[in-house]
């Protein structure tokens, strides 16, 4: 293996070589460097991610390139110098697009405003009291949905591994909220830095908890210790409850997202601060914990309705003070919840059917007596008439006390979606296993004329075509992961992020195991997979989850995987390695994403490991970033000979 010194130098001079050619094409004003070689190490199988920036009236071949100099692979984006501008200058503080351009190194620059804006929007320390506070609500927000899911694994269902996996998810989002509320840009790895802010925590929920035996006892005190300390963070609702305060009414959740879903910097429709969903979640989790009162208040959800639906409304009531009480939900009974749920889908259900612009109505939950809980926010999609108007896409309601999240289609939209949809895809697996509750349209009968039936389980058998596709869509995305995993063991010698990184690619390997065996996979494919390949899933997932975890028994897991990809690489790469072979002749990557229809990343990180793995081989090939540009850079182009005699 090379130093890490050679591998260093190799990308300074890609680097460098890149902005010496694009310095001479007078249509990119500058050029921007982020990832690993702008604020960490890199190694062998890291890329370069740069953002060029064109001049205004630019035309560019594409927007997204993906390029090669002194053997590095590069991802490149170019933006027009106003669209940059805006770009940056919207970028809340705190955000992903911050911490992006916070550890990013601009490389050159001819234009002096693109460097003034650059200073002062890229300050790794700069975060203003409004924008954090904002920030730390949208990362609560993304967080709560896999703390509930991790709570349902284990109250209900019983299944402390997968809880588990979900917890650590959760730990992530509060990991960037220990990071922000010590005024600091998290970065894309943000366990490390909350570990040092806060050890006594994230030591329990994440470094204790990857590296011990998993039982009740141990999950229990896990959620015990997360729900502690979002009771003693109330403060990261603060925008919520101020805006309530202030309000004095109850306001509805349409009316919260339109005031407070996004960004305060101009409400920008580019980067909402909050997704109608995730914003609905945070004021339904308030009013569990007993922060918050919820009302129903009534909602047409089309423009012409005559019927009406109920939608939930919050208010503040400080004669309740503002300290958590115990959750109101768990006043329940878990006995009656079941009934509970089906008498209000029931009610509802009927209400819906009145309305003329409502053609159907189809249930994608899971209502099961034992997949149900105090929590369960049920979900319905409706089904309307061309033509029909409404408002938003998405509403939360809520009938007899039960949250429901309603999506709204035309009929022509859902048409496309059933039509378009490919099988063994995770929308799939919802589709097939989706309950028509009501229908005035022979599209959801049973011999119905559109090509894939809602609620039919036999459709989750999934064809060659679309088996193939998914197959090398799902192998790319692991050879990305196991990239990552590899580095965080051998470059940074860290055992928990490598662990963090490996159960993701297990959860794809399920799902590609699954998929071989023809089948679609589901939300926990792990235990499908299980059934046809125990002793392969039992070592790298059920084994391995309570085994200490130390470099030997990381090298090992991740041996297991690589040889899993290297034992199917003809099955799982086909698609791409058949266009090369019938191509006879090198290709470049811009070659194969017009043939696949799509610019997706997976598809060049699907060469890199194929090139790693001497499969095919890569070489380079002049491509020119504007249609006006006289300058050239270097694209991969790749090569595929079935008989070569090593493979």
């Amino acid at each position: 293996m090379r130093s890490q010194d050679a591998i260093e130098e190799q990308y300074r001079e890609a680097a460098n070589t890149l902005v010496e050619k694009v310095r001479k094409d007078p249509y990119i004003l500058a050029a921007i460097v982020a990832g690993s070689f702008s604020y960490a190490q890199v190694w062998e199988k890291s890329d370069l991610d740069v953002e060029l920036v064109g001049r205004d009236a630019i035309r560019p071949t594409q927007s997204f390139f993906s390029l090669v100099e002194n053997g590095v692979n590069i991802h490149a984006s170019i933006t027009p110098r106003n669209a940059f501008k805006q770009t940056i200058e919207r970028a809340q503080q705190g955000s992903f697009m911050h911490s992006y351009f916070s550890h990013s190194t601009l490389l050159f620059s001819r234009d002096a405003s693109i460097q003034e804006w650059y200073d002062k929007n890229a300050d790794r320390n700069n975060i203003g009291e409004r924008d954090k506070q904002f920030q730390v609500l949208s990362v609560v927000a993304n967080t709560l949905p896999s703390l509930l899911y991790a709570e349902k694994q284990f109250y209900v269902n019983k299944d402390c591994l997968t809880a588990f996996l979900s917890i650590l998810d959760a730990v992530q989002g509060l990991a960037r909220i220990e990071v922000l509320l010590n005024n600091q840009i998290p970065a894309r790895e943000v366990i490390q830095p909350a570990l040092q802010y806060n050890p006594d925590f994230f030591n329990r929920v994440y470094t204790d908890l990857i590296n011990c035996k998993k039982n009740e006892s141990i999950i229990q005190d896990a959620l015990d210790a997360i729900n502690a300390y979002l009771d003693e963070r109330q403060f990261i609702f603060q925008p919520i409850l101020d805006y309530l305060i202030e309000q004095r009414t109850p306001r509805t959740g349409t009316e919260l997202n339109t005031d407070l879903g996004h960004s305060p910097h101009g409400k920008s429709e580019e980067e909402p601060e909050f997704d109608e969903e995730s914003l609905d979640l945070v004021c339904q989790w308030l009013t569990w914990k007993g922060v918050i009162r919820q009302v129903a208040m009534p909602l047409n959800l089309t423009v012409k309705s005559q019927i009406a639906v109920e939608e939930p409304a919050y208010y503040y009531d400080s004669t309740v003070g503002t300290s958590y009480t115990r959750d109101a939900s768990q006043a329940r009974q878990q006995a009656n919840i079941y009934t509970q749920i089906h008498t209000a889908l029931d009610n509802l259900a009927d209400t819906l059917e009145q309305d003329r612009y409502v053609l159907a109505a189809i249930l994608t939950s899971n209502l099961a007596e034992d997949n149900v809980w105090e929590k369960t926010a049920v979900h319905i999609t409706l089904i309307l008439r061309d033509g029909t108007r409404f408002k938003q896409k998405e509403y939360q309601l809520i009938e007899e006390g039960i949250p429901f999240r309603v999506q709204l289609y035309t009929r022509s939209d859902y048409r496309k979606i059933l039509d378009t949809t490919p099988q063994g895809s995770r929308l799939h697996s919802i589709l097939a296993d989706s309950c028509v509750l009501f229908s005035k349209d022979s599209l959801f009968a049973v011999d119905g004329d559109a090509n894939f039936q809602v609620g039919d389980p036999t459709c989750l058998q999934v064809g060659d075509r679309d088996k193939q596709s998914q197959l090398f869509n799902a192998a790319a995305g692991v050879t990305a992961i196991l990239a990552k995993a590899e580095k965080w063991l051998h470059l940074k010698h860290d055992i928990d992020y490598t662990f963090l990184y490996l159960k993701y690619a297990i959860r794809e390997l399920a799902r590609i195991e699954v998929l071989k065996h023809g089948e679609t996979p589901r939300r926990k494919a792990i235990y499908q997979a299980l059934k046809y390949n125990p002793s392969f899933f039992n070592a790298v997932f059920i084994d391995f989850i309570d085994k200490p975890k130390d470099e030997a028994v990381l090298r090992e897991a991740l041996e297991q995987v690589d040889q899993y990809l290297e034992d199917d690489w003809q099955l799982l790469f086909k698609p791409l390695l058949d266009f090369l072979e019938a191509s006879g002749d090198e290709r470049t990557i811009t070659d194969l994403y017009t043939h696949f229809g799509k610019r997706e990343l997976a598809l060049e990180l699907a060469c890199e490991w194929l090139t790693q793995k001497g499969i095919i081989e890569q070489f380079s090939a002049p491509v020119r970033l504007t249609m006006d540009s006289q300058v050239s850079v270097e694209e991969p182009s790749y090569y595929y000979d079935a008989n070569n005699p090593f493979l």
